[in-house]
């Protein structure tokens, strides 16, 4: 086939793929004469995911453009809770925590079933060099706490716009720029397919990047795209959505145009025990509490993650599941960052009683049937054959304790949709991989917008490690392909 017609051949073909799923204005786009800018690495997007692959671009004297269709960068990562799962670290031996590459990888497989194996393992191998290097960076970490699917504390604690703002300071050191309210359109191929730029628009005109060595897609998941949740996802479409204003996913539809295989997008699940009112969070069911409903009924293992309990959750009326504990399980909630109730007290969203009784007429529930749900509970507890078969507080680590000891606390909770930690497939060099297993030349990806490492849940403190560690591996293999 000549270069005419093999030219004539993608463009059709591509087309077509595109025209075939509907997303006609993310088809890519054959090469101009002239580029407008051009550096080695252009990055779609400036979340953990895109500020990781520049930075680690950068020390590898790589050349950067990372755009930003947003007038603020940062995406999810911003508003994210900051931890980052990692196994045998030094705040565990200081804390006496014993941990190990093993055990993180089994409990996520475990956690997400469906998940692919090889990529978690490199996600597990890749976690501690990467969480060395952003230390050495000066990136700081302030504790580490449990969380769902996790037998043993291994969330760390980082304060995310710092370590955003150490990789942006080293990406413009070296040269680099970052370029805000600039939106990627189509990635731009060459004749054999290769990706090779970007088109975006910038104040309403189209600008072109060349990429010589290569693209990194980084820009987030769907939380916001209502077209691809009801694709994909419609359970999700009831949730409260609070991901980042640009998570509509661009990338994964530009990437989608060129064949790439998606994977996990049937596994989009809301995230319980966000308060309706106050919009965040307090995860008191991972240190005791039992969640009831609007009826003072339970209806699932407190225990199970909390995507799983986000499903359960708007099953129920309103969609509202009630955190109930005692002092002594609200005292040791307040030493876990993850659990606080600071802010629904300041908000007047968190109720509290002398007795349980009291504490239902309250917040509105029927009296009768939320102490005999307490009762049932404590007893089962008690007997060790829950109704439910709660045996933890999360993942097997720790037991609950009954609910006995006055006062008595609740407050509302529901799912909310902060990500959808599915998309584009890539491999343990973050290269995106398309339908025929196939890696998509000139094109990598990382962060919330990929899939395969997750499966069908979601492991506490693994989505910012996931950004940042396959951000690092991509800018790796890119200077080296």
């Amino acid at each position: 086939m000549t270069n005419t017609s093999r030219r004539s051949f993608l463009k059709m073909g591509l087309a077509a793929t595109a025209g075939s799923i509907g997303m006609v204005q993310a088809k890519p786009v054959f090469e101009p004469e002239t580029y407008d800018k051009e550096a080695d690495v252009v990055i779609i997007g400036t979340g953990a995911a895109g500020a990781s692959a520049a930075a680690r671009c950068a020390q590898l004297g790589l050349k950067v453009i990372v755009l930003e269709k947003l007038t603020v960068g940062g995406g999810s990562t911003t508003i994210c809770n900051g931890g980052f799962a990692v196994s045998c670290t030094d705040v565990q031996e200081r804390k006496g925590i014993k941990d190990s590459p093993e055990l993180f990888e089994k409990e996520l497989l475990t956690m997400g079933k469906v998940n692919d194996p090889e990529l978690v393992h490199t996600f597990v191998q890749a976690t501690l060099p990467t969480y060395k290097w952003i230390r050495g960076l000066g990136v700081e970490v302030n504790d580490v706490t449990t969380g769902a699917g996790m037998s043993v504390p291994r969330q760390h604690m980082v304060r995310t716009p710092q370590m955003l703002g150490i990789f942006r300071e080293i990406v413009e050191k070296s040269g680099g720029r970052y370029l805000f309210k600039t939106a990627a359109k189509r990635l731009i191929v060459n004749k054999d397919g290769r990706v090779t730029g970007v088109e975006a628009e910038a104040r309403k005109k189209k600008v072109t990047f060349r990429a010589k060595k290569g693209v990194v897609i980084a820009a987030g998941g769907w939380a916001r795209s209502e077209d691809l949740l009801r694709r994909f996802s419609p359970a999700a479409e009831k949730a409260l959505k609070l991901g980042g204003l640009g998570n509509s996913g661009d990338g994964s539809k530009m990437a989608w145009a060129l064949g790439a295989d998606l994977l996990d997008v049937s596994y989009t699940k809301a995230t319980y025990g966000f308060n309706p009112k106050t919009k965040t969070s307090a995860f008191v069911m991972y240190n005791g509490a039992m969640i009831v409903n609007l009826n003072g009924e339970r209806y699932a293992d407190e225990s199970r993650p909390y995507k799983e309990l986000g499903d359960l959750t708007l099953a129920q009326p309103d969609g509202i599941g009630i955190q109930i504990y005692d002092s002594t399980i609200h005292d040791e909630a307040q030493k876990d960052p993850l659990a606080r109730t600071d802010n629904l007290k300041k908000n007047g969203e968190l109720y509290t009683a002398d007795t349980i009784e009291d504490l239902a007429k309250a917040m509105g529930l029927p009296p009768e049937k939320l102490v005999a749900t307490v009762k049932a509970y404590n007893e089962g507890l008690q007997k060790g054959a829950d109704t439910f078969g709660r045996t933890s507080l999360s993942a097997g680590n720790g037991k609950p304790s009954p609910i006995v000891k006055a006062p008595f606390y609740g407050f509302r909770a529901t799912a909310v949709l902060l990500s959808t930690y599915c998309g584009p497939k890539i491999d343990s060099q973050a290269r995106v991989i398309n339908i025929f297993g196939e890696p998509i030349e000139g094109l990598w990806a990382a962060g919330e917008g990929t899939g395969g490492l997750h499966g069908a849940a979601y492991m506490s403190g693994t989505s910012v490690g996931k950004a940042v560690v396959f951000g690092k591996l991509a800018a790796e293999s890119i200077a080296t392909a």
